[in-house]
Formats: C-alpha cells, structure tokens, sequence
C-alpha cells in the first residue's frame, strides 16, 4: 500500500494489515517545509514524523520511504538533511526519485529542468551520487537505480515491473498491466465510484488503454532490465523473444560495450572486454545452432555502470 503521510491513522493502519497489507510504502519526499510546499504536497515535515511513528508503532516490519531529489530551490544541505533523516528512521527500504517535470502539468508550465530554481543536471548527478554513498554508508544496498534496501528486503512488485509482468494497481489513477495491455483507473473518486459499480453491475466497458507490441514489450524489458543491478539476462530474453531481437540487441549496445559505458559479463558474472565481446558477435554469422548455444552457454547480462 502506498500511503502519504496526513491521509491516515493508527485505527485505518491497522484495518489495512488486517486486510492483509503487509508492506506500506511511505511518500515523505522531503523533511523540510519549504521544499514539500514547493512541490505541492498536502503534508508539512509534522505529519511525515507522526506517520513513521504509526507505521512503526503499529509493526509493520516492512516498510519503505520515499524521497524526492531535485526539487526547486533543493540545495546539498537540504538533501544531506533528509537522508540523514531517512536513515535515522530505519526503514528497510528507500527509495529515491528525481524530480521529473513532465509538460502540461502544473510544474511544467511553473519551471523549466535544468534552470534555477530546479538544479542543474550536474547538481543533480550530484544528488544521486551522494544518496547512493550515504545509503550504501548506512547498509542499504543500491539494488535498482532508485531503490536501496537492507538484505533481504528488495521490494518484490517493483521486480514485477522491472521484468515487465502482469500486474493489477488498484486505487485513484492506478496502472495494470494484463495480456500485454496496460490501463488505468479512474484519478477522481466520482469516476472511480461509478467505475467499481460498473464492475459490480456486469456493465464496464473497459478494454484498456494501449496494446502493446512485441517490439515496444521487447523494449521495456530491456529498459526495465537495464535499471538493476543484476542486469539483463540474455538467455530468458532470447527465450522471450527469438533470436534475431538477441543479435540486433548485441549488435546495438556493441559500441556502448567499446566505451565502457556497458558491461557484458558471463554466467560467472565476470566482466568481457570489449575484444572478447566482438568476437563473441562474430558467431551471429554462422548457423543459428551456434548462436543458440552461444547464447545459452554464455548466458550474458548487461547493466549500466553506476559510477
């Protein structure tokens, strides 16, 4: 369950675990004032205390915090600040997003990315890197770009996404994914009252949003795979989508793999160099049997560097 902090209490926290929720994802995004203003939240730093406080006096055990870098007028002290907070919290898993300003939204028509008061992109490289070593400094493992946890506690739904299967979001605005459609629910509760009534009375007419192809499903996986750090497995996506999408992948990322920018690593997990690599590539001419077992012998991964 995602959950902001002001929209519950210890009484509808504990009706919710007895439902079965079992994991609450916590929005703080931010621990000063100005900064939760500025980004629109309904919230103040008061009631991001008192809903870890419920959250823990309630035992949920699993739980993960949200932040958000890049706000505007967010300086190094700022985020310094809230991580720091963060950990003293204890949560078992973080997650930390930059700020995306997307057009014809209420930010998008207020700033511009890049420009002041939004940081730079440099500043906000800058961000990530300093979550990724003050969390990494207090335990958490940088396991995804956004995400970091304690042993044992990667967050499992997020997997579902990451490998691009099935799925079902309930609640305002949530997403679902199922037999290769994606679809939303209604954003406001009138709409999403006479959407469930119409579930209820055998009458929605709700076929989803968009289809999607082989090709753009083939993408997301790739894009998805390519933001953990374990990587994409070659062999389950050959197996997923043939091998000629394999070669045309391999051939693709070949000077990504030249620059280092790309890692190609065997089933040891041991990095290939560029020159192994290309010659690895020069069995994509021979016969398809050879590349079968290229393919499921070598069992490459790609990941993005994230130094």
């Amino acid at each position: 369950m995602e959950m902001d902090p002001g929209t519950f209490d210890v009484r509808k926290m504990e009706a919710l675990m007895e439902l079965g929720v079992n994991r609450v994802s916590l929005g703080v995004q931010a621990f000063q004032e100005e900064l939760l203003k500025a980004c629109g939240r309904a919230h103040g730093v008061k009631e991001a205390y008192e809903a870890i406080e419920m959250v823990k006096s309630c035992g949920v055990k699993n739980w993960s915090l949200d932040l958000i870098s890049s706000l505007p007028n967010q300086t190094p002290q700022m985020w310094d600040e809230s991580l720091r907070l963060t950990i003293e919290a204890q949560p078992n898993h973080v997650s930390v997003y930059d700020l995306q300003v997307e057009q014809g939204t209420k930010f998008g028509t207020l700033y511009t990315p890049g420009e002041f008061p939004l940081p730079s992109d440099v500043q906000s490289a800058d961000f990530y890197r300093t979550a990724s070593r003050m969390l990494s400094d207090a335990g958490y493992n940088h396991y995804e770009i956004s995400s970091y946890c304690r042993d044992g506690f990667e967050c499992k739904h997020n997997f579902t996404y990451w490998k691009n299967k099935p799925f079902y979001g309930f609640g305002l605005g949530s997403a679902s994914y199922v037999s290769g459609m994606r679809f939303s629910r209604p954003k406001k509760m009138r709409g999403y009252i006479d959407f469930v009534q119409s579930l209820e009375n055998g009458t929605a007419d709700y076929t989803g949003d968009t289809d999607t192809n082989v090709r753009d499903l083939a993408s997301d996986v790739v894009m998805l795979s390519l933001r953990t750090a374990r990587g994409l497995d070659l062999k389950s996506f050959r197996c997923a989508f043939g091998n000629s999408v394999v070669a045309s992948l391999c051939e693709a990322y070949k000077p990504y793999v030249e620059s280092g920018h790309v890692l190609c690593l065997n089933e040891q997990r041991t990095t290939l160099t560029a020159d192994e690599y290309n010659a690895l590539l020069l069995n994509e001419d021979s016969a398809d049997e050879d590349w079968l077992i290229f393919v499921s012998v070598i069992r490459m991964a790609f990941y993005y560097r994230t130094n």
